[in-house]
């Protein structure tokens, strides 16, 4: 998986108006979130980082030859003994250790199943970080719904305040109902300075995953709180997340690379042999020239190396990764019929809200107070009323809120995360 990196760099020159604006500001749709989270991700660049990693020592498994060539030169000084004739002898060796068990073909294939393991941890680290995208930016829409729902009846809340006010002047109402109205303006204002933090939290959370500094975010998020389209039946999408789960691509290539780790050890234990040339130039003013082959000799365990130890933990840490292999297809499995279930059950909280119902229910918060100027309702009626109506809206900006959520997690859990990772 290729990361997609979009760097976009101020001209030194340019002045602030001709300057480009940057690639995640502005109004930014679900999309391009979860697009602008997956460029700026450190997470996302380590695991890319890792894979160029494993291509180094891809490199390094195609060398040729398993040592550099070894030259030996040595001078001797010679003296005969009955003659006492002198000589210089000069030795002369050059030795090739050569691989003829196919050890770098093995080499290559191990790091090859690495590599395909480490690929699939950027899919998952890719998933991990557009779901966590996912969840703030439903946070940050539905506290900006809160928000805004709260900020339309403040006004008709302060109406409230002064027509108890005036009515206590007028001696037409008590000081009780007075100061039960301002109890209630007390608990809307506490909402609105809740939604006021909610919003500022989420998108302070938004801005540190875009890469953006917080203080200086520039950036809107568009769309509503309607959950990810994900179709299909429990069976089905459990079908689909058993061949998508990047969990699963990591066991299953880890297992495989063991598998080929055996079969280089198994190749390794044949010995390597070495070509030797050498000149000599031997006696007094001899030239010796020949050359060879030498053999390791190998030695039975303990007194020799011969990877049997490492063969029996390669063939012990296979078993292992085959268990992993079933432990994670049952993990997935659950998460799926979890996050399925969760889904369905958020569906049907929903779906006992009145679209039609909630509209009239924010007018008839607006309308209390002129209800209630009108001399045609009380003012503790249109306490209880106004509280009824916003525990009723605000339950449906919630439930939304969860179906959202749970969404996000039915596709996370599916591997359909990040939009367009699977056909």
């Amino acid at each position: 998986m290729v990361l997609r990196a979009s760097l976009l760099l101020l001209a030194l020159t340019g002045s602030p108006s001709d300057a480009p604006a940057p690639a995640c500001s502005g109004v930014l749709t679900r999309a391009r979130v979860v697009e602008c989270a997956l460029e700026a991700s450190p997470a996302v660049q380590s695991a890319v980082l890792g894979v160029e990693a494993l291509a180094g020592r891809k490199r390094a498994a195609r060398t040729i030859l398993p040592s550099n060539p070894m030259v030996e030169a040595t001078v001797a000084s010679r003296r005969g003994l009955i003659t006492s004739d002198r000589d210089i002898n000069v030795y002369g060796r050059l030795s090739q250790e050569l691989e003829i068990a196919g050890q770098r073909r093995k080499r290559m294939a191990m790091v090859d199943a690495e590599t395909q393991a480490q690929q699939h941890r950027v899919d998952a680290t890719r998933r991990e970080v557009a779901a966590e995208t996912l969840r703030v930016y439903y946070e940050l829409l539905a506290a900006r719904e809160q928000q805004a729902m709260l900020g339309r009846i403040a006004h008709a809340t302060q109406l409230l305040v002064e027509l108890a006010a005036q009515g206590e002047k007028a001696g037409l109402t008590s000081r009780l109902n007075a100061d039960v109205i301002g109890t209630t303006v007390v608990k809307i204002r506490q909402q609105q300075v809740e939604a006021d933090r909610r919003v500022a939290t989420a998108r302070a959370l938004l801005a540190n995953l875009l890469g953006v500094d917080p203080a200086a975010a520039n950036f809107e998020v568009q769309g509503d709180l309607s959950p990810l389209a994900i179709e299909g039946e429990a069976a089905a999408l459990v079908e689909l997340a058993l061949a998508h789960r990047a969990e699963l691509g990591v066991a299953a290539a880890e297992r495989d690379a063991l598998k080929r780790q055996i079969e280089f050890y198994k190749r390794a234990r044949v010995p390597n042999p070495s070509l030797v040339a050498y000149a000599q130039r031997d006696g007094f003013a001899e030239q010796v020239l020949g050359g060879g082959i030498m053999l390791p000799i190998p030695l039975p365990s303990p007194l020799g190396r011969t990877y049997a130890g490492e063969i029996a933990e390669s063939k012990a840490r296979v078993r292992q990764a085959e268990a992993d292999i079933e432990r994670v297809r049952r993990q997935v499995r659950a998460e799926v019929m979890t996050a399925f279930e969760a889904v369905r059950a958020r569906r049907s909280e929903v779906a006992l809200f009145d679209v039609d119902r909630i509209s009239q229910a924010e007018g008839h918060l607006e309308a209390l107070a002129q209800e209630m100027a009108a001399g045609r309702l009380p003012i503790r009626d249109a306490v209880v009323l106004q509280q009824a109506f916003l525990d009723l809206l605000a339950s449906y900006i919630e439930a939304r809120r969860a179906l959202g959520l749970a969404s996000v997690d039915l596709a996370q859990a599916t591997g359909l995360l990040p939009p367009g990772a699977t056909p």
